[in-house]
């Protein structure tokens, strides 16, 4: 025996009806060697069995004929009962080789005969039969082990030996949206087909190795029962599962990789259209804010001093109305862009939703024309806390959603719809198109990545799942709305802002005549300047320069100006460098800076504007938007107290 089971009594259980086999075998038990014996004794099968699954004991000795009964049938009867005791089989003189393999087939630990027993032979054998006992409890614990543990997986496994599926884990049955009955004993072919489609399987089929060699992982589109296409990476790894060689298919969903790789794409694009923005600010707002301000000079200062015909004169003044609307209309496609150059995470703010909404309908406008009219149902002007740029992504994606699901060609009876009102604490922001409803029972799976939005629709990606997203993170709503004959509508409900600002129109000076100003214009641009200095020449002095640091000098050296128009981004010495620079040298000369900017797109630069609260004006401007605000400045510094 073990020096454990020497240290205790052997607890056997001794099924045996016959007394006088009952004491023989007793009396060879109690002559083992050390650490004894104790002995419990049924006569009968049904309390041998009720013994049996108590689990009390280490080890039966079970006599082949019981009445009625073999020791064979209930060995069988114990091992369906789920019982692990190891059992001894005994048997008289005129059982043989047939009933030894009978029992090796029941499992049974061992199979003597009674007239041969002895002490050492019964010790051998029992220490043994307790002995393999353990090590099979050992490997079914780690069997249960290894089972709960795959059956706990989060990927999807499916083993197939033979063929054919042997097993599948609960992950794999969601994933698939098949049952596990439904999928075990299914062939290769029959088991990925369906869930890969027509298309993908014909092209793993062909790439697969040889049988249960090695798949790396691969990108995939599960497709379930319900129409979703789930994204998946697909693998098959050599295995022996159950004793028998065979493949292992893991499935691993990408639903939220993919879904925040699409958030990833989504802060990239911003940042993109950010360096877009700001290279066509830079580059092309100066160009266009000289175009604007020569258009005007020339409309209200040169056209009335020309010797032209009343005729002649009335087409001049036709065509420059033309080509100040064609660079208006420039203006308002780079206000369009800066609307999404956002870098980065912005903190909500009151963002005015009409606005959003038209610059986004203009972004997408070619799209919208093949596939419906476009009708505005706005109610009064409604703020929302939003950031400007992502709820302009989330317009823009509802809108080119709508018009996906219109048929082309059918423009004058298809509609899109755009409705605002206040709701409460909140405004709802509604996109009504005309388009297939969708069922009740698909409504809310819409917002599921990779999930078609319609019966027969297009799949709508990660797009309106985005949007929700980027909808809830600001503390609102996305709903749908969808019925027979009434097409579809989705709703925002986003938070207006705690208190709704009042913007109040920039003081104008007292009397009809403003306060004729010195004004210093810093630009590296120097047509921009000329052009500023005709805009605002005949009512104030301008200086022009091109350099911030030759401004720094004069300013520093006492050049008196009420104004100073600075550029913010200059190659040697930016606008807000030349602030910190008069800030330390002239504060109340920095006081009179205004910024003119193409568009802070950089943390820096929106940190400085925030900081210093200057007034800033962006390009391109309109020269009568400049002269006002000098006009309203000159005003404030006239009623202010006189400077040192």
């Amino acid at each position: 025996m073990t020096q454990q089971a020497a240290s205790s009594p052997v607890r056997v259980l001794l099924v045996e009806d016959d007394e006088d086999d009952f004491l023989l075998v007793r009396d060879a038990l109690r002559a083992m060697g050390s650490g004894g014996v104790t002995i419990d004794w049924v006569r009968e099968a049904d309390p041998a069995l009720a013994a049996l699954g108590e689990a009390r004991h280490e080890v039966c000795l079970l006599d082949y004929r019981l009445g009625a009964h073999t020791g064979v049938e209930l060995l069988e009867q114990a091992r369906r009962q789920g019982v692990h005791t190891p059992i001894i089989l005994l048997t008289g003189m005129a059982e043989g080789s047939e009933v030894d393999r009978q029992a090796q087939q029941a499992g049974a630990a061992d199979f003597l005969a009674k007239s041969e027993v002895t002490p050492v032979l019964l010790e051998r054998s029992i220490r043994y039969a307790i002995q393999h006992a353990r090590t099979l409890e050992v490997l079914r614990r780690s069997q249960a082990n290894f089972r709960e543990l795959i059956e706990q997986m989060p990927a999807g496994l499916t083993v197939l030996t033979g063929g054919r599926v042997i097993y599948v884990n609960p992950a794999m049955a969601r994933l698939s949206g098949v049952s596990r009955e439904a999928l075990l004993g299914r062939t290769l072919d029959a088991f990925l087909a369906p869930l890969l489609g027509a298309e993908e399987w014909p092209r793993l089929r062909e790439a697969l190795p040889a049988e249960d060699a090695p798949v790396a992982p691969r990108d995939a589109r599960l497709l379930r029962p319900s129409g979703e296409a789930m994204p998946v990476e697909l693998a098959r790894l050599p295995v022996v599962f159950d004793g028998q060689p065979g493949s292992l298919w893991v499935a691993r969903d990408l639903t939220e990789r993919k879904l925040l790789q699409s958030r990833l794409m989504l802060a990239e694009r911003m940042a993109s259209l950010g360096m877009v923005a700001g290279t066509v600010a830079h580059d092309i707002t100066n160009p266009l804010s000289y175009v604007l301000a020569n258009l005007h000079h020339l409309e209200a200062d040169v056209l009335p001093r020309l010797p032209l015909a009343e005729a002649e004169r009335s087409e001049v003044r036709t065509l420059l109305g033309d080509i100040r609307h064609g660079a208006q209309s420039f203006r308002d496609i780079i206000q369009q862009l800066r609307v999404f150059a956002h870098e980065g995470k912005e903190a909500p703010a009151p963002v005015e939703v009409h606005r959003v909404l038209e610059s986004s309908v203009r972004m997408v406008q070619h799209t919208l024309r093949q596939r419906a009219r476009l009708v505005r149902d706005y109610t009064q002007p409604l703020s929302v806390m939003a950031d400007e740029g992502k709820l302009g992504q989330v317009f823009m994606h509802l809108l080119i959603n709508a018009a996906e699901a219109l048929p082309e060609g059918d423009v004058e009876h298809q509609e899109i719809r755009l409705v605002t009102r206040p709701q409460g604490a909140r405004v709802a922001i509604e996109f009504h198109d005309t388009g297939a409803s969708i069922p009740p029972d698909r409504r809310e799976r819409v917002f599921e990545p990779f999930f078609p939005d319609a019966a027969g629709g297009v799949d709508t990606g990660l797009g309106l799942s985005v949007c929700r997203t980027i909808v809830t993170d600001l503390g609102g709503r996305m709903e749908l709305e969808s019925g027979p004959g009434r097409g579809r509508v989705f709703r925002l409900l986003l938070p207006v802002p705690e208190r709704q600002a009042v913007l109040s129109p920039p003081p104008v000076p007292l009397g009809g005549v403003p306060r004729r100003g010195r004004i210093l214009i810093v630009d590296d641009e120097r047509m921009v300047g000329v052009a500023i200095r005709r805009a605002l020449q005949r009512e104030h002095e301008v200086v022009v320069m091109t350099e911030a640091r030759e401004a720094l000098e004069r300013l520093a050296a006492g050049d008196p100006f009420d104004i100073i128009l600075c550029d913010m981004m200059m190659p040697e010495m930016s606008g807000m460098e030349l602030y910190e620079e008069l800030s330390r040298v002239a504060p109340q000369v920095a006081g009179r800076m205004v910024f003119l900017t193409g568009g802070a797109f950089t943390p820096r630069a929106r940190e400085f504007l925030g900081r210093v609260g200057n007034p800033c004006m962006e390009k391109p401007f309109l020269p009568e938007e400049l002269r006002q605000l000098v006009q309203s400045l000159l005003a404030r510094e006239s009623s202010a107290p006189p400077r040192a």
